[in-house]
């Protein structure tokens, strides 16, 4: 739900809907041109209150593109939930000193040095 009052915005968010996280990168998102002031709301919701910096900014704008940067900060957030794993991964991997997924009998021990990397 959206309220416009004297310039100020009401919106109220629902938590089951978005998270807490994407929720915050919203709004820090939008400090450079707004004031902004959150509370909890009744039941699930997070009441936040937006109040621009400069007249220049239209409410109603602001009040569309900062849900649609909640809906892509919340989208985010989904993608990180559902690759962490494979992202945890591909760090380890590229900060391993040797393969992660190479297994030791297929090249032999570091000790047997089977591609003579000592030899070099």
């Amino acid at each position: 739900m959206m309220q416009i009052e004297n310039g100020q915005i009401l919106l109220n968010i629902n938590t089951k809907l978005y998270s807490t996280i994407a929720l915050f990168r919203t709004c820090y998102l939008f400090t450079d041109r707004c004031y902004l002031y959150l509370c909890p709301g009744a039941g699930e919701d997070i009441e936040v209150y937006i109040k621009p910096k400069a007249e220049q900014y239209d409410p109603k704008g602001l009040a569309g593109d900062f849900c649609n940067e909640l809906i892509d900060q919340q989208v985010r957030q989904d993608l990180v939930q559902e690759t962490g794993e494979i992202r945890k991964l591909i760090v380890a991997q590229a900060f391993a000193e040797g393969n992660l997924l190479d297994e030791v009998k297929e090249h032999g021990s570091y000790q047997q040095d089977p591609l003579q990397i000592s030899k070099r």
